[in-house]
């Protein structure tokens, strides 16, 4: 499976579902009440019934609960390796010892609730560009970061950048899944079982994708240039955002939900 295939953040999907059609200010506001919450949960009944309410969302979103959960394929490694780190290194109640190395209870609690904290904010920040596109995604941010106006900082600006990010991610994957390809037509080896080797066959592709990523970087802004985009003028937007009955209901649900998990 190639890295394209499985990144899920960052990328878009075309859609007129109850969730696609949300202003994307309260689709970010919701992601942020859900995120502050989900650093407050404290037991796993909390962490099901929020599983369930993500995978309601999903289904409302008309996306496919496959494709979604297999965007954390890339990032897996991360999540194996912060579980680990907690596991190992966390002083407590001993479980079971294999040299240096100490299981604690802590640790096993602990590695596990940081685990589910990550695929979990993975999974929001995937649900939120997977519905809302690039235009409405920098229109939500430079309204909710608009009081930044008032200390002489470009709400646009930042907007812009934290959104081309985004888009960007899908792009780097790209090219290592590229790359990678082009390494094992010339005999690279990535699939080997020592690491060091692995990390070896790895090496080769860093420059070849720096050097792409600063191309691909400079063409979007030529691209942008000869479109005449100057972020210091104002512009107009081609479908402007509106709040409806819908997004203040969609608050309403997420903060009772939050709290009722906080308080679970």
């Amino acid at each position: 499976m190639s890295f394209l295939n499985s990144l899920t953040i960052g990328r878009y999907i075309p859609s007129n579902s109850p969730i696609h059609r949300l202003d994307p200010r309260t689709k970010i506001i919701a992601i942020l009440i859900i995120s502050l919450s989900i650093f407050l949960l404290k037991n796993l009944w909390s962490y099901s019934l929020l599983a369930i309410f993500l995978l309601t969302v999903i289904l409302i979103a008309r996306l496919s609960i496959k494709f979604v959960l297999r965007g954390l394929v890339p990032l897996l490694w991360i999540i194996m390796f912060t579980f680990l780190l907690h596991l190992l290194f966390t002083p407590g109640n001993l479980i079971a010892s294999f040299g240096p190395l100490k299981i604690t209870e802590q640790g096993l609690s602990l590695g596990t609730f940081i685990a589910l904290r990550l695929i979990f904010l993975m999974l929001i920040a995937s649900l939120l560009t997977l519905t809302t596109s690039p235009q409405k995604l920098t229109g939500g941010l430079e309204f909710l970061l608009s009081p930044l106006k008032v200390v002489r900082i470009s709400s646009h600006k930042i907007a812009m950048m934290m959104t081309l990010s985004l888009r960007f991610v899908p792009l780097l994957f790209q090219e290592i899944d590229r790359l990678i390809k082009a390494q094992k037509s010339r005999g690279s080896d990535f699939s080997h079982k020592n690491p060091i080797k692995r990390i070896r066959a790895i090496i080769p592709i860093i420059v070849p994708l720096l050097v792409n990523l600063f191309r691909h970087a400079d063409e979007f802004a030529l691209a942008m240039e000869s479109r005449a985009y100057d972020p210091d003028k104002p512009r107009g937007d081609l479908e402007a955002i509106k709040f409806r009955t819908s997004d203040l209901v969609t608050i309403l649900i997420t903060v009772t939900f939050s709290v009722a998990l906080i308080i679970l």
